[in-house]
C-alpha cells in the first residue's frame, strides 16, 4: 500500500468483512467512524458523528469490538496465508505516520504483533 487512503480501507474492508463473517452488527454510525479523522483528507470529520455513535455504543463498547474483529481478522488471514501478516504490516507503516481514531484500535490489537 502507498498511500494512507489505501491502507486505511485494507483495514476497514477486513473489519466489516470479518463483522459480516461472524454476523455481527456494524450500525451505520461504527462503520462511518471507522473514517472518521479530525484532521486528515478524505476522511469523516463530522462532530456530529460521535454524539451520535455515543448514543448507541460507548466509547470503550465500540473500540472493544473494533479490535476484536481485527484481531479475528487478522488470524485468519494468516491462518489462510502466512503472507498475509506482510499486507497487515505494510498498511500499517503507512496508515501510523498519520492521525486516525481507527489506529488506536489497530495499534491495540495489532500493534505487538506489526
Amino acid at each position: 500500500m502507498k498511500t494512507p487512503d489505501e491502507a486505511r480501507h485494507f483495514f476497514v474492508q477486513k473489519i466489516v468483512a470479518q463483522a459480516e463473517r461472524e454476523g455481527v452488527s456494524l450500525s451505520a454510525n461504527e462503520r462511518r467512524m471507522l473514517d472518521w479523522s479530525e484532521v486528515e483528507p478524505g476522511c469523516e470529520s463530522d462532530p456530529e458523528l460521535a454524539e451520535a455513535l455515543a448514543t448507541e455504543i460507548s466509547d470503550e463498547a465500540y473500540e472493544e469490538k473494533i479490535r476484536r474483529l481485527l484481531e479475528a481478522a487478522y488470524q485468519a488471514d494468516i491462518g489462510a496465508d502466512a503472507r498475509a501478516k506482510d499486507a497487515y504490516r505494510d498498511a500499517y507503516s503507512v496508515l501510523k505516520r498519520r492521525d486516525y481514531y481507527l489506529l488506536i484500535m489497530i495499534k491495540e490489537a495489532l500493534g505487538r504483533r506489526l
